[in-house]
């Protein structure tokens, strides 16, 4: 009975401690690291970050914190948050106990110095303005949760530096104030809104949490359970739980009000989420607000925020810079994500080619509304570069992105395509800008989005026609209102990837009008934009492309050459240009060009030329664009003339490249000037490709089912379907089907290997030269050809000229079962011709020597080809080789070197002085180089400088009084 009633003694003690404890509204979850310093790093990474210090660029950035300056008033709202800010940086430095020289080294504060910075500290916090406006100020609390934030912070380094809580009295309680004023007013806030604002509040309120936990008050609203309770229940009930919720959890789905927003909510979060971490460990927590409790998992070490991270990671352009979807502005990174401790989500910078009025350093970038440059050094994480994909497809973020590869030089490609959550809770901060894209490349932003210039003068630049996308007369989807986001929803859409081709389609509605946007980069070399448009009565479409560059522009504004003649559009900025070339179905209507503004950098901007193609009075039609970036030009596009179609040629020194649309879905014949045959194809959209020697080199269909080359079949599959098919290598393909069907390919070799995620057969026919192949669901495959042994082992082909002769040589080390060996010729590296052919060894295990003497007859560049044929009819073809057979008469043109590389020389003699015209033209007929030259009577030795001229085949010609001369010459 007597231990009993002990028993019961001590019993009730504890819950009358516990309820004292509850009754003091302080917070001391079991596991808390209670020592200091809790917020930007603890104790043990203190000398880890001395050292990074050493560091050149993190030398910098600490100096420009060591020397920040607090105003001496704390009414104004800009005076109070720089104060704030002040008090967090000279706390840092206290921390680190380390200050800037003259000769850039850092040294140990003196004893003296540091009394003094903490006087000035404790001062600041001392005098601190707690006071926090009335319900519903949103401009107000967001400088006040960043202003309370930055106090608990150098508090906090202030304790971590060993300053006696009993110096710090006055601190704490002007602290408790102004959280519980700020919990006051933002009680009701905080559970009615789910913006950045939200964000912004409720993660200051967390952070007095933390820091202040161990406080006591009997009044609610000063109490730290309070704050952590309301901080982390609404973060999380903002973020992933109700209906209006910013994201999603588990998959990567963005922050619906875009990257600027995020970055905006997160400058107050990541040092939130980071104390958080230092101060417990991983685990679920119970949080209560308006009388619910949940387990909510700490911050830090959440999952579904490093979904988050991963998007603007996923989102960022090579330069670091995130694109300006939404209302972001066009010069922002994100380097705070190092506060995550994640190297994955940290972005190389790159300022190299952004607008000198832009945020182009580190130390720009990280002081904003928050200064942050302290918190990234405390951080101390370097960016750990991750591979990029060629494709990125995030259909619940709304992000459809292609790369060319890594590094800051790098094509990057981004379409935009939202809809549901991410559009719907999009609200104020969403724009007209469905199934708009950017374009980067060469280190320079391109195509834009106009971007952000604040709040109030969002209109100038968030429309439709401030973005890369088909208006319909004149109008496009409506900017967002606080109430409302945008009114056209955008689904990504069957998208793939391959090594040589990545695709995706961006569709929506709005106007009237059903716009389907279809992008396929080309072997990372340039991009192809297919606008399928259709609606129920005649309209007028007009696309656009609000390019960097202005017409008549300066160098450092970015130019625009007006080449409408041409059906393009150019424009070039710090050395870097973008050619858009388009054309609609049928032909445009018109084309045309308007100055647009853009945003630069906060409230500031400037005029870029817009180019206009215009299809009017039809209810349904199709654009068609080839955007190409290049810092030197190396290909021609050109426009085919086809009735109710759109197609182009895009010609580069290794590639032919044909493209055509269609409505409909029916075979269709397309006849191109300098290809020998036909093609023809069904699909709604077609590329393709042969290689410089006119072998074929891939091909894509987008909702087809065949295409053929002349009268050979080079595919067909049993039902309609996206499919690709790519030669890698010699006996070597990729290809891909986007659903279940039979695809029948024509292949000269019998594959020693089919392989695919979902083949589930394949045959070969020897006789008809067919791969056929099964597949059970959306798959790309490989086909290879491995014969071992080689059924020939070249040692070399050679073609040397003799007078008017050409002899051509050439070995093998070994043959087995080889038949015979062709030699073609051709005038053009286009149309062969078989001139001889040499019977092989048949089997041989010795060297074996060939020769063959040609007589062209025709004077000029002459190719040959060697093609080597197997007793089983496969055959296999060698490198072209090429002689120059141009004659040399004392009054002819003579050129060398052939082929050249950066000079060309000319000789020629003339009868009299003269003017002569040099020109020099691309196998299109497009003039590339020209310039006049003062001849004498006699010889004369001229030099042309082609060094910034593609690889490829060109003619020049010389224009003189006399006579006309021409020969053509190879570009290295």
């Amino acid at each position: 009975m007597k231990n009993f009633t002990l028993l019961t003694f001590f019993l009730f003690l504890h819950t009358v401690s516990g309820l004292l404890l509850a009754q003091s509204g302080s917070w001391q979850p079991a596991g808390a690291n209670l020592g200091f310093p809790r917020t930007l790093l603890k104790a043990s990474e203190i000398p880890a970050v001395r050292v990074s210090l050493q560091d050149s660029a993190r030398k910098a950035l600490y100096t420009s914190v060591y020397y920040t300056v607090a105003p001496t008033t704390n009414v104004s709202d800009p005076d109070r948050r720089l104060r704030a800010r002040a008090a967090k940086n000279m706390a840092f430095s206290r921390l680190i106990n380390l200050k800037p020289t003259g000769n850039s080294a850092l040294d140990t504060l003196t004893a003296a110095e540091k009394t003094q910075i903490e006087t000035n500290i404790i001062s600041l916090l001392d005098n601190l303005n707690p006071a926090v406006d009335a319900v519903w100020s949103y401009e107000k609390w967001q400088w006040r949760s960043k202003e309370l934030l930055d106090y608990l912070i150098a508090y906090d380094l202030l304790r971590g530096a060993n300053v006696p809580v009993t110096r710090l009295a006055t601190t704490r309680t002007k602290l408790q104030q102004f959280a519980g004023n700020l919990y006051s007013n933002g009680s009701g806030f905080v559970g009615s809104i789910n913006n950045n604002h939200l964000f912004m509040t409720a993660a200051a309120l967390g952070m007095a949490g933390i820091v202040l936990n161990d406080l006591t008050s009997s009044t609610t609203s000063q109490q730290p359970q309070s704050w952590i309770n309301i901080g982390m229940y609404n973060l999380d009930n903002a973020m992933w739980r109700n209906a209006g919720r910013q994201s999603d959890p588990g998959i990567v789905a963005g922050y619906a009000e875009g990257p600027f927003y995020f970055k905006y909510a997160m400058e107050n979060c990541l040092p939130f989420f980071r104390a958080f971490g230092n101060f417990l460990p991983d685990g679920t927590y119970s949080f209560t607000w308006n009388n619910t409790t949940r387990q909510i998992r700490n911050p830090y070490f959440d999952p579904n925020y490093d979904l988050l991270y991963q998007w603007m990671t996923d989102i960022a352009m090579p330069d670091g810079r995130f694109p300006a979807l939404e209302d972001s502005y066009t010069d922002m990174a994100m380097p705070e994500l190092a506060l995550t401790g994640k190297p994955q989500f940290v972005k190389a910078f790159h300022p190299q080619k952004m607008e000198a009025a832009q945020l182009t350093s580190l130390n720009q970038q990280l002081d904003g509304t928050v200064d942050l440059r302290a918190n990234y050094l405390a951080a101390n994480l370097n960016p750990l570069p991750q591979p990029e994909k060629a494709l990125t497809t995030l259909p619940a973020a709304g992000n459809l992105i292609f790369r060319s590869g890594n590094g800051f030089e790098s094509n990057y490609l981004h379409v935009y395509g939202k809809n549901g959550r991410a559009l719907n809770n999009s609200g104020g901060h969403n724009q007209g800008d469905a199934s708009s894209f950017i374009l980067y490349a060469k280190g320079q932003l391109l195509a834009l989005d106009a971007g952000y210039l604040n709040y109030n003068r969002r209109a100038e630049v968030g429309n439709a026609n401030n973005h890369n996308l088909v208006l319909v007369d004149g109008a496009g989807p409506k900017i967002g209102t606080a109430g409302a986001a945008n009114d056209a929803a955008a689904y990504i859409e069957n998208t793939f990837e391959t090594e040589a081709l990545t695709y995706g389609e961006v569709r929506t509605a709005y106007s009237g009008a059903n716009i389907t946007r279809k992008t396929l980069q080309v072997r990372g070399e340039y991009f192809l934009m297919a606008d399928f448009i259709s609606a129920a009565a005649p309209h007028n479409f007009t696309w656009q492309l609000h390019g960097f560059g202005l017409e008549n522009g300066t160098a450092a504004e970015g130019t625009f050459t007006d080449q409408a003649t041409n059906h393009e559009g150019i424009w070039q900025k710090n050395g870097v240009s973008l050619k858009a070339h388009v054309t609609a179905a049928g032909g445009a209507s018109a084309y045309s060009k308007t100055t647009s503004a853009h945003e630069i950098t906060y409230n500031q901007a400037k005029n870029h030329t817009t180019f206009l193609v215009q299809k009017n009075s039809v209810s349904a039609t199709q654009f068609l664009a080839a955007l190409h970036p290049y810092t030197v030009p190396n290909a021609v596009t050109s426009t085919l003339s086809l009735p109710n179609m759109a197609g182009l040629t895009h010609v580069s020194a290794h590639f032919t490249d044909v493209v055509f649309t269609q409505a409909d879905t029916i075979l269709k014949t397309v006849t191109v000037n300098n290809l020998p045959d036909p093609i023809k194809a069904d699909a709604s959209f077609t590329l393709f490709s042969l290689d410089h020697a006119g072998a074929f080199a891939q091909l894509f269909l987008q909702n087809g089912t065949t295409l053929f080359y002349g009268t050979e079949q080079i595919l067909s599959s049993s039902k309609r379907a996206n499919l690709a098919w790519t030669q890698r290598a010699p006996g070597e393909f990729q290809g891909y089907v986007n659903k279940a069907t039979t695809l029948s390919v024509r292949v000269t070799h019998q594959p020693n290997t089919v392989t695919g995620q979902h083949l589930s057969s394949w045959t070969y026919n020897a006789t008809t030269q067919t791969l056929q192949a099964t597949f059970s669901q959306p798959s790309d495959f490989t086909y290879k050809v491995i014969s071992n042994p080689l059924p020939v082992e070249m040692v070399g082909f050679w073609a040397e000229k003799l007078n008017e002769k050409v002899k051509l040589r050439w070995q093998t080390a070994s043959e087995t079962n080889s038949k015979l060996f062709r030699i073609a010729r051709s005038a053009d590296a286009g149309n062969w011709e078989t001139v001889a052919e040499k019977m092989a060894q048949g089997n041989s295990s010795n060297l074996t020597s060939y020769e063959f003497t040609d007589a062209p007859g025709f004077s000029g560049l002459v190719y040959y080809r060697l093609t080597q044929e197997d007793q089983d009819g496969t055959a296999s073809f060698s490198d072209i080789k090429v002689v120059n057979l141009e004659k040399q008469t004392p009054a002819a043109l003579r050129l060398y070197p052939n082929p050249a590389s950066e000079t060309l020389h000319l000789e020629l003699e003339t009868s009299q002085p003269e003017n002569a015209q040099i020109q020099i033209r691309d196998l299109a007929g497009r003039d590339v180089l020209s310039l006049k030259k003062q001849l004498q009577a006699g010889p004369n030795k001229l030099t042309c400088e082609i060094e910034k001229l593609p690889a490829g085949f060109y003619i020049l010609s010389v224009q003189g009084k006399e006579q006309t001369q021409q020969i053509k010459f190879i570009k290295q």
